[in-house]
Parts: C-alpha cells; sequence; structure tokens
C-alpha cells in the first residue's frame, strides 16, 4: 500500500482515525482493509474503500449511537473518503459460524451515512479470497486466517453469478450511447473484464491497472490498447470522454470476454457477435444471453 499511501497520504490519515475511532469506542478485536488498497490500485475517483472491522460480541442498542458519531466524524474529517468507504462490522460469532443465521445476533454494514443491520456474515467468496489473500491488518488481532477459505473455482462462480447483473448492465452505457454517460462507472466495468479474466486464468487477482498491462500483453492488438487507455484514465483520476469509441470497443471486449472466459473451461462459443442485434445504435444482446443460458 505505500505506493497508494504515498500519492495520497491524507488516505491513511483517514484510515488512522478511524481505526483509533473503533478501537476506543467499540469492543473491536481486528481491523481488516480488503480490496482495491491492498493492491495498489486505488483510484479517488473511481474506486472504495473496504474495511471489515471484527468485533468481540454483537452490537447493542447503544453502540448503534456510537457508530452514527463514527461515521458523522469521518464524514467531517474527508468527506470524499468518507462517501467511497464502506465497513463490516462483524461480531466474532459470524466468522466462526459464516453459514448461520442469527436471530439474536447483529452486525451491521455501514457505506457513508447509510447504514443496514445484518444477522449473517455478509462476504463474498471473492471478499473472503481477497482478505485471506491479500488483506492487510490495520488494528488489533491477525484473524485473517479465519475467515472462511473459498472454493478453488471462486472466480468462475462469480462470474456465473454476475451474468445476470452484466445482462442488465448491456443495456446502459458504455454498451449504449448515453447523452449523459456515466464515467465512473463505465471505467469501472471496463477494466472488471480484463481482471475477470486475469482472475480465470490464474486463479488469482490483481489491480485493474496491473490487468489492463496484462491484458494488453496477453490479447496483443486494439482491445489490449484500449483497456490501456481506460486504466490510464482512472489511474489518472481523469474521466473518459478522451477516450473514443468507448461504446464499440466495450461491445467487443464484453463479447470477447465472454468468449475467453468460457474457453478456459473447455467450452467453445458460437460467435457471438451473430447473436448481436443493432439497431440505430442500440445493441440488443438478449440473444447472447440466451445463448451462455445453454452453455452453463
Amino acid at each position: 500500500m505505500k505506493v497508494t499511501y504515498d500519492r495520497y497520504p491524507e488516505l491513511e490519515q483517514f484510515l488512522k482515525a478511524f481505526t483509533e475511532l473503533v478501537a476506543t469506542s467499540l469492543a473491536t478485536r481486528s481491523v481488516i482493509l480488503f480490496g482495491g488498497l491492498t493492491l495498489d490500485d486505488f483510484s479517488k475517483r473511481y474506486s472504495v474503500i473496504d474495511v471489515v472491522v471484527i468485533l468481540e460480541k454483537g452490537l447493542w442498542q447503544n453502540d448503534y449511537d456510537v457508530l452514527d458519531d463514527i461515521l458523522s466524524r469521518l464524514d467531517k474529517l474527508n468527506k470524499e473518503f468518507a462517501e467511497i468507504f464502506t465497513v463490516y462490522f462483524i461480531p466474532f460469532t459470524m466468522l466462526e459460524n459464516p453459514r448461520i443465521i442469527y436471530n439474536d445476533l447483529e452486525g451491521m454494514v455501514a457505506h457513508h451515512l447509510n447504514q443496514e443491520i445484518i444477522n449473517q456474515y455478509p462476504l463474498t467468496l471473492i471478499d473472503d479470497y481477497m482478505i485471506l489473500n491479500k488483506g492487510e491488518v490495520l488494528y488489533g488481532e491477525n484473524l485473517i486466517k479465519l475467515f472462511p477459505i473459498p472454493p478453488l473455482d471462486c472466480f468462475w462462480i462469480k462470474f456465473i453469478e454476475d451474468l445476470t447483473e452484466m445482462e442488465k448492465l448491456c443495456k446502459e452505457y458504455p454498451f449504449q450511447p448515453s447523452k449523459s454517460p456515466d464515467y465512473n462507472h463505465a471505467a469501472n466495468w471496463i477494466l472488471h473484464f480484463p481482471r475477470l479474466l486475469f482472475s480465470l486464468k490464474n486463479n488469482d487477482t490483481t489491480g485493474k491497472l496491473k490487468a489492463a498491462y496484462w491484458f494488453s500483453n496477453e490479447y496483443y492488438g486494439v482491445l489490449g490498447d484500449f483497456v490501456v487507455e481506460v486504466a490510464s484514465c482512472r489511474q489518472k483520476n481523469i474521466s473518459l470522454i478522451s477516450v473514443i469509441e468507448v461504446v464499440e470497443n466495450s461491445r467487443k471486449l464484453f463479447l470477447f470476454t465472454l468468449e475467453k472466459a468460457f474457453e478456459t473451461k473447455g467450452k467453445k462459443l458460437p460467435n457471438l457477435w451473430n447473436l448481436v442485434k443493432i439497431t440505430d445504435d442500440h445493441a440488443d444482446f438478449s440473444r447472447v444471453f440466451m445463448e451462455l443460458r445453454n452453455f452453463i
């Protein structure tokens, strides 16, 4: 994380302030950072900050007032970071038994000033992988090895789970033209695809910038140049407005990724471009997803 902290010293101060607050205000056993930050892949414009706080016990009623105060202080300390900050407050018992739904034990997922009470372990297989292999202890005990061990094919499982979300995504920018494009959302999804292929091929994960350069070397050509250009915008915290042919290249990258993803499982897809219906610049990918479901 040194590269990120050298670039954003105020981010290190923000995390230290948060750690001090939860360590002195709650029965905290450990604070663990994971995600893009631990991969030195942080962009102030495009990234999120993910932290797990392991609590000695479940939250009580008076703890909610404490949490309100902590989140409000963070908002005043640095609103920019607070708005992209997600904290998982997990009682230690949930970590020991992640598949159980508890009726008398509460934790919380807090995103900025929004709070959601949880009564079951909230993290995904990929979150578990990130914590086990890339997590950094910011405070307290090193409880990383107690997190659930994901299956060996966790990246493939996540890919299949994400197909439904991808189907919705294909109806929006960067896959469809837009008069008011969401460049942040678009850049992260574009760079999701090279990182997905990296994970499926290497059974590991890496930062979006490194994944883009890996993709460019692995699949030399126009798409490789495209993802590197998008990654460069993300690294510089600038908009994608200067990147040309975003829609066309995003469509090609998406279909290319699908084909290569299934190839990692020894499955040869038909030419997916033949299944895309394009009218008046709009692309209909519904037949593509029908075909994918036949292969799953």
